[in-house]
């Protein structure tokens, strides 16, 4: 009964949260910054990726994600401010 209960509660969990797509990648942390600031005045939900190498943070790229259902949205106010 309790396996149940679980399973029930992470469905619940995973069908609540939305699915997160990457609309922008850079080598450039302060454009991903700047590019984040546009996504949100424009009340996008956006999230920070880091997924640059720590100890020198010259390889790799920082990624902006937004939720699934805004990423045409996202794409198109990016694509207005380049």
């Amino acid at each position: 009964m309790w396996i149940l209960k679980r399973l029930t509660l992470l469905r619940t969990k995973l069908v609540s949260e939305p699915a997160w797509i990457s609309v922008y990648q850079s080598q450039t942390e302060y454009l991903a910054h700047i590019k984040k600031l546009v996504l949100e005045d424009a009340g996008i939900e956006v999230k920070f990726s880091d997924g640059r190498d720590s100890s020198y943070n010259a390889f790799g790229y920082v990624h902006l994600l937004v939720p699934k259902n805004f990423e045409k949205e996202a794409q198109r106010l990016l694509k207005e401010h380049e």
